[in-house]
C-alpha cells in the first residue's frame, strides 16, 4: 500500500515563443584600431549617434551603418565589429556571436574575387556547425575606378565585376556592388532588408515600402556616362542585387534580393531563404527540447501531436492581419497537413520534414489593355 501522499508537478510542455534574431545584423569593417586594443561588439539601434558610438570605424563602415540605421527606421538595431586590416575576419564573427545572435553578416570590405566570398561561405557553414547559427551574409564589391586616367567605362567594369562572383554556388550569400557615389549601396540594401515596417517575407523591391533613403546620386564612368538600367540589368542577371528606378515613376528602388543560388534553386530571392531559416531556427530549439522524451513516439496519437508540436512556430509565422477590410498575409502560407512528415528511421532516430510554402509576390507585372466597344451607346 502507497502512503497517501500528493505530488504536484509543475510540466514544461515547450509551448511557449521562441526569441527570434530576424532584422539584427553584424557588421564586420576596418577602422582606426588602437595596437592592442580588445575588439570588442558594439550595440547600437535606430537612437544610436553614430558619429560617437562608431569614432574608431573607418569612413566606408561608418558610411555603410549610417545607411542601414537610415533605410531600417524604427525598431533597427545591429552590431557592429571594427576591426584593423589584417585581423582575422572569422575570429571577429565568432566572438560576435559569443555575445549576440546575428540574422546576417554584413562584411564591408570589397570582395576582390570569388576565393573571399567562397571565405565567408565556408565561415557561415562553420557558425552552423558550431554554434548552430542559421545566418546568411552579405558581401560588396569595389566600385568602379572612374579616374580619367587609369579608370573604366562601364561596358569595360562589367567583365571584372562579374568575374567576382563566377562559379560561386550558395543560397546563403547575396552581393551588392557599390554604385553609390556619396552613399553605402550595401547599406542601403541591409537597412531595406532590415526595416521592420514589412516581414522578412517581403521583397526589397516593394515598392510601397518607399524610395531609398539618403543620397541616391549614382557613381558614373571615367568618361562621365552615368549608369543606366541596361548595365544594373546585366548586374542583376549576373546574381547582384541592385538599385533601380522606373521611368516616369519619382524615387530609387531595388530589384530582388538575388542570393548566389544555382539556376533552377528554391533560394534565388533572399526572401525565400529567410523564411526558410526563421523556420529552422524556430524548429531547432523545439527539436532539442524532445531529445529523450518518450512522450514523443511512434504511435498514431503521439505522432498527431508531434505533428501539431513541430508546425506550432510556422502556424504563427503564417497569421494574417486584418485591418478592416484590408489583410496584412502572414510570413508563409498556413501549413497543411501533409506539410509535416514524421518517419522513424529506427527506434531511437525520428525523421521530420516540413514543408514551407511562401507567398506569391510579383516582380514583373503584365498588364493588358483592350477596346470595349459596347453596341447601342
Amino acid at each position: 500500500m502507497a502512503w497517501p501522499t500528493v505530488i504536484i508537478n509543475i510540466l514544461n510542455m515547450m509551448r511557449g515563443p521562441i526569441p527570434g534574431v530576424e532584422f539584427h545584423f553584424l557588421f564586420v569593417g576596418y577602422g582606426n584600431v588602437p595596437e592592442g586594443a580588445a575588439r570588442n561588439l558594439i550595440m547600437v539601434d535606430n537612437t544610436s549617434d553614430l558619429d560617437k558610438v562608431l569614432d574608431k570605424a573607418d569612413a566606408s563602415l561608418l558610411q555603410t551603418v549610417k545607411a542601414a540605421q537610415l533605410n531600417g527606421k524604427q525598431s533597427w538595431t545591429a552590431g557592429v565589429m571594427i576591426l584593423k586590416e589584417g585581423d582575422n575576419l572569422k575570429e571577429a564573427a565568432f566572438k560576435a556571436n559569443e555575445v549576440s545572435s546575428f540574422e546576417a553578416i554584413l562584411f564591408n570590405m570589397p570582395a576582390p574575387d570569388k576565393a573571399f566570398l567562397e571565405d565567408k561561405i565556408a565561415l557561415r557553414h562553420e557558425l552552423k556547425a558550431k554554434l548552430g547559427r542559421e545566418v546568411f551574409v552579405i558581401c560588396t564589391t569595389a566600385a568602379i575606378d572612374n579616374t580619367a586616367e587609369s579608370g573604366d567605362t562601364w561596358a569595360e567594369w562589367l567583365p571584372k565585376v562579374v568575374a567576382v562572383q563566377s562559379g560561386v554556388a550558395s543560397e546563403y550569400i547575396t552581393v551588392v556592388p557599390q554604385l553609390h557615389k556619396k552613399n553605402s549601396t550595401v547599406g542601403i540594401y541591409a537597412g531595406r532588408l532590415a526595416n521592420q515596417e514589412v516581414s522578412i517575407a517581403d521583397s526589397p523591391a516593394r515598392v510601397k515600402t518607399g524610395s531609398i533613403l539618403g543620397n541616391s546620386e549614382l557613381i558614373a564612368d571615367k568618361s562621365g556616362s552615368a549608369l543606366d538600367l541596361a548595365t544594373l540589368k546585366t548586374l542583376e542577371t549576373n546574381r547582384y542585387a541592385v538599385p533601380m528606378w522606373y521611368p516616369d515613376y519619382p524615387g530609387q528602388y531595388w530589384t530582388t534580393g538575388r542570393t548566389l543560388d544555382v539556376p533552377g534553386g528554391d533560394f534565388q530571392d533572399i526572401r525565400h531563404i529567410r523564411v526558410a531559416m526563421k523556420a529552422a531556427r524556430k524548429v531547432r530549439i523545439r527539436g532539442i527540447a524532445r531529445i529523450a522524451d518518450r512522450e514523443f513516439n511512434s504511435t498514431p496519437g503521439s505522432t498527431e501531436a508531434a505533428k501539431l508540436y513541430f508546425t506550432q512556430d510556422l502556424r504563427e509565422m503564417a497569421i494574417v492581419k486584418k485591418i478592416g477590410d484590408y489583410e496584412f498575409p502572414g510570413e508563409i502560407k498556413a501549413p497543411l497537413d501533409e506539410d509535416i512528415t514524421i518517419t522513424w528511421i529506427s527506434s531511437d532516430e525520428v525523421e521530420i520534414l516540413l514543408a514551407v510554402t511562401p507567398y506569391e509576390c510579383p516582380v514583373k507585372i503584365t498588364i493588358g489593355i483592350m477596346l470595349n466597344k459596347r453596341l447601342g451607346e
